[in-house]
């Protein structure tokens, strides 16, 4: 119910949300997703790939048990993460114990056993490319670069199609296009399979309603109280129409809209696969009901609340957004906007909501985002459209398209609907490279040569040498980046489909194409750059030592280096003592800055698969600590093993001159090249939004989206509160912090990740 003009549990939400959070999956129904795709894929041995992945993701739909609770108003259940068969080219036999510790009957695990016997993915071995060449193998082993180029989750299938023509009308515009293919056209063969499995999987979704209208109506009988009659009856009403047939209530809008990700999970699990913008899929359906009296605020604040426990996982990147702008500009917050944030604060756990903000978001949006964010636990965190929308139209995305865009899981960049971005492709350690550059391209290690032969430190008679030189380090390393991105993308295409995303996004059901074919209107690549801080702050430190003042030589700064600055305590000293990134201090911003140009630069050079253009991504994820630790000492002063800097946030407590300066140094950055997102976490003490601090700290947060600071997160707790979670987990068992994209509980957070958050400056000044 609603307190005054906020949101606030009844106590039968009360109720499903402490059952939810106990219970957040259910093991045995996905276990039942794996027996019912794997016995539908044996059955259609035989057919082509499309239409095995086709009957084998319909008989999922048409067949998994369903999950129905009598006193909630939303139907249905995914059952959380699988065991990903059909994706995997050896079965192993976590899938049977798996199914064994979920309670899946004895005689349909013994079948499993059987058919995880037969191995029926193995052909998916044969890859239809080359192996890893030496240069790369030898690269990723060496966390230089880390190659992923997968196509599976970290999407926004377009659930607003699902909501406007039901899958009665998808399917029957998969009709259609069968309809239209020619025999004669060369290509019709394949897109009829394509088209056949997308058939398929529409066909099994438009009854998924009714199933569970059915189970509704028998749930009926066993109701304790006319209110619980009354409530199953409600929704089973509404499973009649929905998914089937276009929404036409928000009530309908928002069991739709959950329809359509429980086969999203099916066919691709739970990890980086996002809502999108929520405000936009629903508010006209809310807009609709409150103008003819059908609902209230209070009532669809309980259902979106339903809707928030349906989507919980502990670890949750379904992302959704709020905010942002229309296709022709407009502001585009309206009043679902802020219901979406009182919602979520209601709820009070670890719920992946964004909010876009752009020069024209209203002032209450933006403060009460703030509100949210001075609770802890980095929700909402923010996108900024003057920084991504230049970025992607000068990717080649018209700007009606671009001013659409979402993030997916962390902070990846798509066009919801439209594209196959290919999120985090690959990642490439921006400081590694630079280590491979001071010594002519050998690893300082074992001395053997694995970048390209180039001059090494003591060859370089000033700083544009040594840029040259890591320049020349880093094309190598990207171009084998790009190759393993191709690479994984060529394979994954002869390995298996994404019938269900396929038909969810355009333009594949008019091209007879999957997704995996390049059936997407817009493909792309996200190439990630890791360690830029880093490497910025290493060589304004050399440029300082050596060049400038001529404090050191090569030679020293070299042996200091391989000794990880054991018996050199005066050059390290003399290192950090150097201006730092997250100071706005202009030579390392201007050298952060010059980085992140170069890589645009470099990657925007290269091709994928489909023809189209590598986005370059600032982003780690969590890799700043592995990476870290396969890193030799780095002349910033930082020791060997010692984490990376986390995206383009400064390095751990290295930004001393407050909250201002550090967003300064964030805007030097080229944002608006950054087509698939920046990545920045900045802590903050509780103190600085303590006291009338909001109104202070949304006047800085706009200034950043003037200065076209392309993405923004925040935490919002102070290292001692930290140190006592520490000491007494339980009770601090609720505290959630921003980690790197996303936001967890920070006890279920292992100890090395703990200290690196812990490390990082706490802001408690603008």
């Amino acid at each position: 119910m609603l307190t005054g003009d906020r949101f606030r549990l009844s106590p039968r939400l009360a109720t499903l949300r402490k059952r939810r959070m106990e219970t957040p999956t259910q093991p045995l129904l996905a276990a039942w997703r794996d027996y019912l795709f794997l016995r539908e894929w044996v059955r259609a041995d035989g057919a082509s790939l499309p239409e095995r992945f086709g009957v084998s993701l319909a008989a999922v739909i048409r067949e998994i048990p369903l999950g129905l609770c009598g006193d909630a108003s939303l139907a249905g259940e995914h059952g959380g993460d699988h065991s990903y068969i059909g994706f995997r080219s050896h079965l192993g036999s976590d899938v049977v114990e798996r199914a064994v510790a979920a309670g899946l009957p004895a005689e349909a695990v013994e079948e499993m056993r059987d058919w995880v016997a037969s191995q029926p993915f193995a052909w998916q071995s044969l890859a239809p490319v080359a192996g890893w060449p030496p240069e790369l193998r030898e690269a990723q082993d060496r966390a230089i670069v880390q190659v992923w180029g997968t196509d599976l989750n970290h999407s926004i299938r377009d659930y607003s199609r699902v909501l406007s023509e039901g899958f009665t009308g998808i399917r029957n515009r998969i009709g259609e296009a069968v309809a239209a293919q020619a025999p004669t056209d060369p290509q019709a063969p394949q897109r009829r399979a394509a088209l056949w499995a997308f058939h398929a999987v529409a066909d099994a979704a438009q009854g998924l309603g009714l199933r569970h209208a059915e189970g509704l109506r028998a749930k009926m009988t066993e109701a304790p109280d006319e209110a619980t009659r009354t409530r199953l009856q409600t929704v089973a009403n509404i499973c009649e129409r929905v998914p089937a047939e276009p929404a036409r209530t928000f009530a309908e809008a928002v069991q739709s809209l959950w329809f359509a990700h429980m086969v999203t999970v099916w066919e691709d699990g739970v990890n980086a696969n996002g809502i999108g913008r929520i405000d936009q899929i629903l508010w006209p359906y809310l807009e609709a009901d409150l103008a003819a009296g059908r609902t209230t605020l209070a009532e669809a604040s309980e259902l979106l609340a339903e809707l928030w426990l349906k989507l919980y996982m502990p670890y949750d990147v379904q992302q959704m957004m709020v905010g942002g702008q229309h296709p022709d500009g407009s502001d585009a917050v309206n009043p679902l906007s802020y219901l979406v944030l009182d919602v979520t604060e209601a709820m009070d756990f670890v719920r992946c909501l964004s909010a876009r903000l752009h020069n024209g978001s209203p002032r209450p949006f933006v403060t009460r985002c703030l509100e949210l964010v001075a609770r802890g636990g980095g929700i909402p965190f923010f996108f900024n459209d003057e920084a991504l929308i230049p970025a992607l139209v000068d990717h080649g995305v018209p700007i009606e398209d671009a001013r659409g865009y979402a993030a997916i899981g962390c902070i990846e960049i798509t066009v919801p609907g439209k594209a196959s971005p290919h999120a985090v492709s690959h990642w490439i350690n921006l400081a590694r490279v630079l280590e491979l550059t001071l010594h002519g391209g050998r690893d300082p290690r074992d001395g053997r040569q694995i970048g390209p032969e180039g001059p090494d430190l003591r060859q370089c008679a000033c700083m544009d040498d040594v840029v040259a030189a890591f320049k020349q380090q880093f094309e190598h390393f990207a171009a084998w980046s790009v190759y393993g991105s191709n690479s994984a993308e060529t394979a994954h295409q002869a390995q298996y489909r994404l019938p269900y995303l396929s038909i969810l996004t355009d333009d594949c059901i008019g091209r007879g194409m999957d997704i995996m074919e390049g059936g997407a209107r817009y493909n792309y690549h996200s190439s990630a750059a890791m360690g830029v801080p880093n490497a910025a702050d290493s060589l304004a430190a050399l440029n300082q030592v050596l060049y400038v003042d001529g404090s050191s030589t090569a030679d020293e700064v070299l042996l200091a280096l391989g000794a990880d600055f054991e018996g050199h305590e005066a050059l390290r000293g003399r290192l950090m003592r150097c201006a730092r990134y997250g100071n706005d201090d202009a030579a390392p911003d201007a050298m952060a800055a010059r980085l992140v140009d170069m890589y645009c630069d470099v990657l925007d050079g290269h091709q994928t698969v489909r023809g189209g253009r590598f986005f370059t991504h600032l982003f780690t994820f969590t890799l700043m600590l592995p990476m870290g630790r396969a890193t030799g000492a780095t002349p910033d002063g930082r020791r060997a093993g010692e984490p990376l800097a986390y995206s383009v946030s400064p390095g751990q407590g290295r930004d001393t001159h407050g909250l201002t300066a550090v967003v300064r140094s964030l805007a030097a950055l080229p944002h608006h090249r950054v087509a698939a997102s920046s990545s920045a976490i900045l802590e903050l003490d509780p103190v600085l939004l303590e006291s009338g601090g909001i109104g202070a700290f949304a006047d800085l947060l706009m200034a950043a989206v003037r200065l076209r600071v392309g993405q923004l997160q925040f935490n919002v707790v102070s290292a001692e509160t930290l140190r006592a979670a520490q000491e007494d987990p339980s009770r601090y068992a609720n505290l959630c912090v921003r980690v790197s994209g996303f936001s967890q509980q920070f006890r279920l957070l292992d100890r090395e990740m703990q200290e690196h958050i812990v490390a990082r400056t706490k802001h408690a000044r603008g």
